[in-house]
């Protein structure tokens, strides 16, 4: 049986980071096997790849970033998530292609069109089973970066930037309501982790039936 392949997404600050540990065991005491990964990064050359992107000083073009991007996670793909997806494993993902939705194609205003040359490159080309976007105001995300740690070169973007990522999410999780869940995070985190639990047990509940 394959495993599932889910990702985590949301703007900076939004907290999906802190529920990925979560997702991991919540699965584990379920009986699967798990590996969790981030993007970019993920692997040894896409760790050297996410080090230029966030934190080498320099300025970097639109459409660089994005090669970069799509670059990182082809490896990853190819070096970690099909294989383990195809031996059972679950795959959880800090991040997947709904990001370069939200980041370049509408915060970067490279568009969508451009960016779906670059998605019918991957090989294997697939979406997530399940995505859970992580959303809070803005304000509150900004609040929460400031106090947090010093940020990244994506992370010293501008509040445009971030309204435009956070609309694109949004317009994804209404166009894929089935894949895509939305999980406000300024609330306790026990009622999220509570919301987590049920997505998670639907996933696991389809599967069943259909196999």
């Amino acid at each position: 049986m394959r495993g599932f392949f889910i990702s985590v997404e949301g703007i900076d600050g939004a907290g999906k980071s802190t529920h990925v540990d979560f997702i991991s065991r919540y699965l584990k005491d379920k009986g699967y096997e798990v590996v969790t990964t981030r993007e970019p990064g993920g692997t040894v050359l896409g760790e050297k790849i996410r080090d230029l992107l966030l934190h080498n000083g320099q300025e970097i073009h639109r459409i660089t970033e994005l090669l970069l991007m799509f670059a990182s996670r082809q490896q990853l793909i190819a070096e970690l998530i099909e294989p383990n997806l195809a031996k059972g494993v679950c795959v959880i993902a800090d991040r997947f292609i709904d990001a370069s939705i939200a980041y370049q194609a509408y915060g970067r205003g490279i568009g969508r069109e451009k960016l779906d040359k670059i998605i019918s490159l991957l090989e294997p080309n697939y979406t997530t089973d399940l995505t859970f976007l992580f959303d809070l105001p803005l304000d509150l995300a900004f609040t929460r970066l400031n106090k947090s740690r010093q940020k990244d070169r994506i992370e010293q973007e501008t509040s445009s930037f971030f309204a435009n990522v956070q609309n694109a999410y949004q317009m994804i999780a209404k166009n894929e309501p089935d894949r895509v869940k939305v999980i406000t995070t300024n609330q306790l985190k026990e009622k999220t982790r509570i919301l987590l639990a049920s997505y998670l047990d639907q996933l696991i509940k389809k599967r069943t039936a259909n196999d």
